[in-house]
């Protein structure tokens, strides 16, 4: 019987949330200029155009729901990312901490960053073991610019999350590698002028010359069915044409 209301209220929750969503998609086609892509970071923030997504109400629907929704995509980010044990991960736009409990369980260090108290809070819960051991730390805060000192990290993640790429190459040790998911790219140049979240879409090009310009290599991006994927790697000192670029 727990387990049936369980489902019941899942699905009553989710059909909220997709309520919501195409409502909104409905309103923003005919709504006011979209922000630049540099306003992207300020969107979801408490009081943000977008930040009830993450805070109130239908953020607590939001946090219940994320873990069991991209679940596959964790699997994706975290094939793709290949975790070790001595890994110091950074996952950007943590969100209720779905990816650290799923994937990031064997990992020397994670710290997940997000804009939302109320995500912070159900991470917190979710990983509250872990806290308590000294393996996993939450921080507050907004990744344009990322609270974290140089090459404190040798991975990190941007699921469905804004992410600044020279930030994510600065807090990354030499062959640090990054991981990031974008649900709805541009598949083809068409889409591109198509808002959403605030933006135009991004699609292949776009990921693959914002990885490159912030000085990642083995940038690889592909499609599946959790949207747009791209990883990249920050180039080791033993590198040739590394130091050059360093600088």
């Amino acid at each position: 019987m727990r387990r049936w209301k369980k489902w019941v209220g899942l699905a009553a929750s989710a059909s909220v949330v997709a309520g919501g969503f195409a409502w909104w998609r409905r309103a923003k086609s005919s709504g006011p200029e979209q922000p630049s892509d540099d306003a992207l970071f300020s969107l979801f923030l408490p009081g943000g155009p977008q930040g009830y997504w993450c805070n109130g109400p239908l953020g607590t629907v939001t946090a219940k729901l994320m873990p069991i929704i991209e679940a596959g995509t964790y699997r994706t980010v975290g094939g793709m990312l290949d975790l070790r044990p001595d890994d110091d991960l950074l996952d950007i736009g943590c969100g209720p901490g779905g990816f650290l409990a799923a994937e990031a369980r064997h990992v020397h260090r994670a710290v997940g960053i997000d804009a939302s108290p109320l995500m912070l809070r159900a991470a917190s819960r979710r990983l509250a073991d872990r806290i308590a051991g000294g393996t996993v730390k939450l921080v507050q805060g907004n990744a344009a610019a990322l609270p974290f000192g140089d090459a404190e990290f040798s991975a990190a993640i941007a699921i469905y999350a804004p992410a600044s790429p020279p930030e994510v190459f600065r807090v990354l040790r030499p062959g640090g590698r990054f991981v990031l998911a974008d649900p709805e790219p541009a598949r083809n140049p068409s889409d591109e002028s198509a808002p959403s979240w605030g933006r135009r879409l991004w699609g292949e090009s776009d990921y693959r010359r914002m990885l490159e310009e912030a000085r990642f290599t083995d940038v690889a991006i592909h499609f599946d069915r959790g949207g747009l994927y791209a990883s990249g790697r920050k180039p080791t000192e033993s590198t040739p044409g590394s130091s050059a670029q360093e600088q």
